[in-house]
């Protein structure tokens, strides 16, 4: 399931105590901005890259190694 959520988010370090309606912003404000990446697109491009140096018949490594990826990155 998708998240109903953004991919990547931006927040400046200067609006940590100020009242906003919304601290992140959709683009970097500038240099100092922080880049925030939801979770499961960071893996989902990971999965891509990572499989992209496979050869299509090593599918049972791949899945292997994708597989020991997702439960590293989940903490378990």
């Amino acid at each position: 399931m998708k998240a109903n959520a953004p991919e990547k988010i931006y927040i400046h370090p200067d609006i940590g105590g100020r009242e906003f309606l919304r601290p992140w912003l959709h683009r970097p404000a500038n240099n100092e901005s922080i880049e925030y990446t939801r979770t499961d697109a960071f893996i989902e491009k990971a999965d891509e890259f990572i499989g992209s140096f496979f050869h299509p018949d090593d599918t049972e490594l791949r899945n292997c190694l994708l597989k020991k990826f997702h439960e590293y990155m989940k903490g378990e």
